[in-house]
């Protein structure tokens, strides 16, 4: 079962971080279109999505749990872990030379892009678990009602 459970949260790891580079790419040419038109990338541009999205699942990864936890403690973790991510982040971007950090919006964008990130992707997943457990509890229902039949069948005999 261990090697099950670490299979499943592997999956998890590459859905969210699939999950993470598709929205860090659409939140870097929103912000980019909107608050730096006149920049022009080049190849090494198409790293950061990739690399963002490394240190948002890592983030992730470090502050999961495996029991489950009350309410506060998930608000907690996910404050440690959006600030972790919006840390890491933060420090990349003023040890580059490629992003403008000196232009007053771009620290200010790059903090909402984080945070919009981090929402529209824990949304997702949310709503994508809800539908899983939404099909394993009918699956469930039927099973057990099959189950019943049976016995009742069992019982008529």
């Amino acid at each position: 079962m261990p090697g099950q459970k670490w299979k499943e949260q592997l999956i998890r790891a590459l859905r969210l971080y699939t999950l993470l580079v598709t929205l860090i790419t659409v939140v870097i040419m929103i912000l980019g279109r909107l608050l730096d038109r006149d920049r022009v990338l080049s190849y090494e541009a198409f790293l950061s999505p990739l690399l963002y999205a490394l240190i948002g699942t890592a983030a992730t990864v470090i502050t999961r749990s495996d029991r489950e936890l009350s309410i506060r403690s998930l608000i907690i973790r996910k404050a440690i872990s959006l600030l972790l991510i919006e840390g890491a982040i933060i420090l990349i971007a003023l040890k580059a030379d490629t992003i403008p950090t000196e232009k007053s919006w771009v620290l200010p964008g790059l903090a909402l892009g984080i945070l919009a990130v981090f929402v529209l992707s824990h949304l997702i997943l949310y709503l994508i678990d809800r539908k899983e457990a939404e099909k394993l509890n009918a699956d469930l229902a039927r099973y057990q009602e099959k189950q019943i039949a049976q016995s009742e069948d069992k019982d008529e005999i």
